[in-house]
């Protein structure tokens, strides 16, 4: 079974039905990070994200794999666009957002992406489409939908760790 090696999340463990209830809340304990954290701009070390970064980017997670499951939905196996993660953060784009903001675009993007995936029709989580991480292959919706929480718990404990007082 195909598990991230640094959280041990395992896709194929996750039912459908376990996808979107856990996506809410998952968000939701981000956006109160985001909120509540003394400074979420700063870095805890220079390759280390800060909680802002991590927050713009699950956002922006929600909102490409909204996307991409809509892609799936209408065409026979698409090969997505890139999110071009990396440059997000080197041309400075997340270095705008304030924390406030980004808390209820975290929200805002889970309530798009869970009520597009509940309202695919019955059969389509099954239907086909290329997926470029972590091994480039042809993935189911249902997969793109559990790799949609995988980031938003993923990072959520990349977030959780930057306010959690040293031991």
């Amino acid at each position: 079974m195909e598990t991230c090696p640094e959280c041990s999340f395992a896709w194929d463990a996750i039912t459908t039905a376990q996808i979107t209830p856990r996506v809410q809340v998952a968000a939701a304990a981000f956006a109160s990070v985001v909120r509540t954290a003394e400074d979420p701009t700063v870095r805890p070390a220079t390759e280390v994200w800060s909680i802002v970064e991590y927050g713009c980017h699950v956002r922006d997670v929600l909102l490409n794999l909204r996307d991409r499951i809509m892609l799936g939905a209408v065409t026979d196996n698409p090969t997505p666009r890139s999110m071009f993660v990396d440059a997000r953060v080197e041309l400075g784009l997340y270095a705008h957002d304030s924390a406030p903001v980004l808390a209820t675009e975290i929200e805002i993007g889970a309530a798009l992406f869970t009520r597009t995936f509940d309202a695919l029709p019955p059969g389509y989580d099954q239907r086909p489409i290329f997926y470029p991480w972590p091994v480039p292959a042809t993935r189911t919706l249902r997969w793109v939908a559990a790799q949609a929480l995988h980031e938003c718990e993923h990072h959520l404990a990349d977030a959780q760790k930057q306010t959690s007082s040293p031991s």
